[in-house]
This record gives structure tokens, sequence and C-alpha cells, in this order.
């Protein structure tokens, strides 16, 4: 069970008696001014005295309002019962801070040989009285606004942890749907490779052992980019088996730009889309690019092939692939990241992803 905040330690009673003592401070200050205003003698030694030993008095009393706010608070349906018990308490608890005050300030006038300065008792305990009501009353509502205020931020923080389990179990979701996507489609292009060439497909079986055993060991949603690209190189390693000679990868990847980080399995959906869509309905097309840039504090990373393109005129539209790779970038980045596909110029399709740039250098996030 976590630890009552509430509770009166050393340190607590040390900022009560500091607090009581600049209130002290303060009413001093202002006996003070007064006085002088109307031109009287001021003893500011005795007025601070006085000051301090009433407000010190309710720093003793301070720990039993608090403990009295605490287990009758003002707050729920039922206020009726607590306002009662408050104001029995505090009709009891300002005489008796008054009559504790009167008995240590006479005392203390008594050393100093300044009883004639001293009230009667009757006029201090009915003063003092009236503002201790108005003190104990104005500790409750001090205490109240606190505990609302402690609340609440209780409420953020548990707020804050459920959004981030939220997020953290859709991402999961949307891997787990990403990972046997790229699955069947592997397994599709080594059944065909079973009818021309079984020796090829064997090999591609073990490639895609070694893929599989890849994207199971991931468990960040976030790798850096040079991981990134070790698992698209082996993806790769089975679809350059199944074109031969036709397919021709060309990357432009800064050195700089390995240690970023990037969503994992975000670019392998791209490669595969473009393979998919581009290159193998076009026995001509076989260009791939696979590109990174930096730019006014973002990652570019883009994947472009020269198949036929997109019809003029036709929309394009996102697979299971590209769909899960968008939620995923929404879930890691919100409005700071972008998943566009576009057209070439009568040739080619060219997706491009935009997230912030962050190195491993910098403020690692949570969910790393």
């Amino acid at each position: 069970m976590p630890r009552d905040t509430h509770e009166i330690g050393p340190k607590r009673w040390i900022l009560i008696v500091c607090a009581w003592t600049i209130v002290g401070l303060l009413f001093t200050v202002q006996e003070i001014v007064l006085a002088k205003v109307d031109g009287g003698h001021v003893n500011w030694l005795v007025f601070g005295a006085l000051e301090l030993i009433y407000w010190n008095v309710w720093a003793a009393f301070t720990p039993l309002v608090i403990g009295l706010a605490k287990r009758f608070p003002l707050t729920g349906p039922g206020l009726v019962r607590p306002i009662a018990i408050h104001a029995v308490a505090s009709f009891l608890m300002a005489p008796l801070a008054s009559v504790t005050e009167y008995i240590l300030v006479s005392g203390l006038l008594r050393l100093l040989s300044r009883l004639s300065d001293l009230p009667t008792f009757t006029d201090s305990l009915l003063s003092m009285s009236v503002t201790g009501l108005l003190t104990y009353w104005l500790v409750v509502g001090l205490y109240q606004s606190f505990h609302f205020y402690q609340a609440a931020l209780e409420r953020q923080t548990r707020a804050a942890q459920l959004e981030t389990q939220l997020s953290q179990a859709e991402l999961e979701n949307l891997k787990s749907q990403l990972h046997p996507h790229f699955l069947f489609n592997s397994l599709h292009t080594i059944g065909v490779l079973m009818q021309e060439d079984v020796e090829a497909a064997s090999h591609l079986l073990v490639s895609l052992g070694d893929l599989l055993r890849m994207a199971l060991e991931r468990r960040d949603n976030e790798i850096t980019l040079q991981s990134e690209l070790e698992f698209v190189d082996k993806y790769l390693e089975i679809e350059q088996t199944r074109f031969h000679d036709r397919l021709k990868v060309f990357m432009d990847v800064p050195p700089d730009l390995l240690r970023v980080y990037v969503p994992s399995l975000a670019l392998q959906p791209l490669v595969e889309n473009a393979i998919k869509h581009g290159i193998s309905v076009d026995s001509t097309a076989g260009r791939l690019e696979i590109a990174a840039q930096r730019h006014n504090g973002r990652v570019w990373l883009r994947v472009r092939d020269d198949g036929p393109g997109p019809a003029p005129g036709s929309r394009l539209r996102f697979g299971v692939g590209l769909t899960n790779v968008q939620s995923r970038l929404k879930q890691l980045y919100g409005d700071e990241s972008s998943l566009e596909l576009t057209g070439g110029n009568g040739r080619g399709c060219e997706a491009t992803i935009t997230i912030p740039l962050r190195s491993s250098h910098e403020d690692a996030r949570p969910d790393r």
C-alpha cells in the first residue's frame, strides 16, 4: 500500500513551524507599521514575541486540525456531519489556543516586567478566539485544497499510465498483424519458386527462418535505422533469389543516420509493397531505391520502384501492410509523423515516411 502522504513527519513539522513563523512576522510588521502611523511608541521585540507566540501555538494545534480534516473531509454527499464536527472542534480549539497563548504571553511579559501591556483575560480570550475560529477553518480549507490538488495529480498520472498501456497494447496488436502478413507473402514467393528451382526454394526457407527469428526477437517498438536495414536486407535475400538478376537494390543512407531511431518493421512493408505492386507486375522493372534523409529536425525514409506506377487519375490505396505502418506511426508520434504514397511521372511509385529525428543519445522513450 502507498505511504500516507499526509502523515506528519519531522520535515512536515518543520514546514508547519516555519509557515506559522512567517505569518507571525508578517503580523508583527503590520502591528509596527500601524503603531508608527498612529505615532505611538513601538517596541518591536515585544510585538514580535507576542505574535510569534500566538501563531506558533497554532503551529502546535495544526497537526490536530489536519488530522480532523483528514478524518472528516468536506467532500462527498454527506457534508452535514463533517461540517458539524469541525464547527464543534473549532469552538473548542479556538478558546483553548487563546488560553494557551495568554498564559505564555503573560509569562513573557512578567519576565520583561511589562505586565501593564497585557490586556485582561476576558478581552484576550474574546479577541483571540475569533481569530482562532478563522484560523481553524483556514487550515481546514488549505488542507482540503491540497487534497483536491493531489487527487487531481494522481488521476492525471493514472490516466497517463493507462493511455501508455493502451498505446503499447495497440502497437503490439499491429505488430502481430504485420508479422503473418509478410510471412504469407514470403511463403507464396517460395511456393512459386518450388516449381522452378527446388534448391533455391530450400535456401529461401532457411532465409525465411532467419527472418522470422529476427522478427520474433524484436521486443521494442523503435530500433536504430541500421537494425531496420539489416532486417530489410534479409528480406531482400528472399526476393532477389526469386527475381534473380532483375532486382537491383540501391541504398542512399548517410552514415550519420544509421543511429537514429525508427519504428521497428517500418521499411520492410514499404519494400514489400514496391516489389509486389511495382516490380513483380512488370518484367522490365527491377530498380528498388531505399533512401534516408535529414530535413528540419525530421527524418525522411523513402522507398521507390520503377514499376508501371498508378494509372493516371487513379487513387492510391493502402493495403494491410501500409495501413498498419500508418497506424503505428500515429501511435508512436501522433501528428509529427506521416506516410505518403505518390506516383512518379508516368513510371514508378514512391512511399515516404516522415518521423521526428531522434538519435540513440537523446531522450529515450519509455516504450523503446
